[in-house]
């Protein structure tokens, strides 16, 4: 396979390791808004509970509520540090990626460099072995 057709499967596979980074970034950001929200209905349930006026009518369905945020937010914390790794995990993939894209280019710009010369080096030959008038 040529260089050049390597480095447009190389650029190729960067876009989609930079998408696949962004999407995970995303997911992660939003699994952190729901676990802030889930945070908030806590404090807001627990501040209701410490000012409330009715200690027996709703405590216990308050109690499975606070159980049920605690449950949620303990789910979230997890899905959060795997998405974490995930997004480490794709940020070394892009960089990998974009390693070997820059050196493809290198690579190729160091063959087009050898083409030129040696299309400059036939030229002198062949002026060097015309005759002259």
């Amino acid at each position: 396979m040529t260089t050049r057709l390597r480095l447009i499967r190389a650029q190729r596979l960067l876009k989609v390791q930079e998408q696949m980074r962004g999407i995970a970034e995303r997911d992660l950001a939003e699994t952190r808004g729901k676990a802030a929200k889930v945070e908030a209905d806590r404090a807001a349930m627990l501040a209701t509970l410490a000012g409330e006026t009715m200690h027996g009518l709703f405590l216990d369905a308050a109690a499975r509520r606070l159980r049920a945020l605690a449950g949620e937010a303990t789910d979230l914390a997890a899905t959060a540090a795997q998405q974490s790794e995930t997004v480490r995990a794709r940020g070394l993939a892009e960089k990998r990626a974009e390693r070997q894209t820059e050196s493809l280019v290198r690579l190729r710009a160091h063959e087009r460099e050898q083409a030129d010369m040696l299309e400059q080096l036939d030229l002198m030959v062949a002026r060097a072995g015309t005759p002259r008038d």
